[in-house]
């Protein structure tokens, strides 16, 4: 999700395809004029939406040990982020907004040969973080404060009720 300079969110999908090589070079390759007429289809809009397709490769220099490697390398970098740092810091309200609409919606989804590559065991017992054991952290004491607005169904920021020591 990207914040617009009018505040609007644009939001915009990584995705990792596994097709064949030959899409990407010789007389399959599939030509960027193509990908954009696909995915107006797949969105049902009726515009030309802006894409950016990119074979998985490794960066110059880097050497991977396997193709299991360079994968799970492009599915991280996928993975990434869905909203950038700075979209969420310079507008708290957006934030609030963003997050309120966001709320229980699905940001990961596999199938096909991805099916069960990103599927997280059962948690035990043993992988819980036990409370009664205090890291080593410092605190320094400070708190912003949200309050839930029911009329509007959502939080908001109560900066009278921050604690700052």
């Amino acid at each position: 999700m990207t914040r617009g300079k009018d505040g609007s969110a644009h939001p915009h999908f990584h995705c990792l395809l596994m097709v064949q090589p030959s899409w990407f070079k010789g007389k399959n390759y599939v030509k960027h004029e193509r990908w954009v007429e696909l995915w107006r289809d797949c969105l049902r809009v009726n515009y030309e939406p802006n894409i950016d397709i990119r074979a998985v490769k490794t960066k110059t220099g880097e050497v991977v040990a396997n193709v299991a490697e360079q994968l799970q390398s492009a599915v991280a970098e996928t993975l990434k982020y869905s909203v950038k740092p700075e979209d969420m810091a310079n507008d708290p309200e957006w934030f609030l907004e963003l997050t309120r609409q966001l709320h229980k919606r699905r940001f990961i989804s596999t199938g096909g040969a991805l099916k069960n590559v990103l599927q997280l065991d059962r948690e035990t017992n043993e992988d819980l973080v036990i409370a009664d054991d205090v890291g080593d952290g410092t605190d320094d004491g400070k708190r912003t404060a949200f309050v839930w607005d029911s009329g509007k169904r959502r939080y908001k920021r109560a900066p009278e009720k921050d604690k700052s020591d």
